[in-house]
């Protein structure tokens, strides 16, 4: 342990260890709150809302995609349904028109009128086939958005409690802030910059005070006898905790 007496009276000489307390009460105030502020319980209410509409979207997303296939197939159906009717037209104009030419054209053609009306039943009971297999999606996409309906005004909610809550913490740091920087203002720089280093390297906390020989900084007994030359030492004097090295008050 290290100790350095301060000049002046004993008041006097004992006041930047007591503000050096003050600012260590405004820090852990200070970190309090920011902990506060990054653990809303506003924020954990509303996260399993968030993951709700998470997964509904997630999942809205691939019954869309599967959906949009079916419509894609649906088109390309209706594409060759409509060529295959131009197709038969076509040749049903031909047939009855002078240039249908000689008996075999006409059995041609009689027979490509059959082939292409097979085609078409085919082409319909696959239309049917992909009408049927997009009615669960549609119901399933439908069933998707009613759920989704309550959870969106929910998070709504949630996110309006959130802002409220943080803007209340946000004003309690702003002030708590504004009174660090006061007390830290009356602190000698050298002491100070000491107090900022030890509390960044040892948890948030930088000075402590010595209660019954026990350092209230990491809960370690003194030895009796650093105790006692602590106490003897001039007022003012600054010391340190020889198990963990933070500033040390009496």
């Amino acid at each position: 342990m290290d100790a350095s007496p301060d000049a002046g009276g004993t008041n006097e000489a004992e006041a930047p260890l007591r503000h050096l307390l003050e600012l260590q009460d405004a820090d852990v105030h200070v970190d309090q709150l920011a902990y506060r502020r990054r653990h809303l319980p506003e924020q954990a209410a509303l996260e399993p809302v968030l993951a709700q509409l998470a997964s509904l979207d997630e999942e809205r997303l691939a019954v869309s995609a599967e959906r949009q296939q079916l419509v894609a197939r649906e088109l390309e159906l209706e594409r060759e349904t409509a060529a295959l009717v131009a197709r038969v037209a076509a040749i049903d104009e031909r047939a009855r028109s002078a240039s249908a030419g000689s008996y075999r054209d006409q059995e041609a053609m009689a027979a490509e009128i059959e082939a292409l009306g097979r085609r078409r039943g085919e082409l319909e009971e696959l239309e049917l086939e992909v009408l049927e297999a997009a009615e669960p999606l549609d119901a399933r996409l439908a069933q998707i958005e009613a759920d989704r309906a309550p959870l969106l005004l929910e998070a709504e909610a949630g996110r309006a409690a959130v802002a409220a809550a943080a803007a209340g913490i946000d004003a309690e740091i702003l002030a708590a802030t504004d009174r660090r920087s006061a007390l830290a203002a009356a602190i000698a720089a050298p002491l100070l910059g000491e107090y900022e280093a030890l509390r960044q390297r040892l948890g948030g906390v930088g000075v402590a005070r010595l209660v019954r020989g026990v350092c209230a900084g990491c809960h370690l007994a003194l030895p009796a006898t650093e105790v006692d030359r602590l106490h003897k030492a001039p007022p003012g004097s600054v010391a340190h905790c020889e198990q963990c090295g933070r500033i040390l008050v009496p």
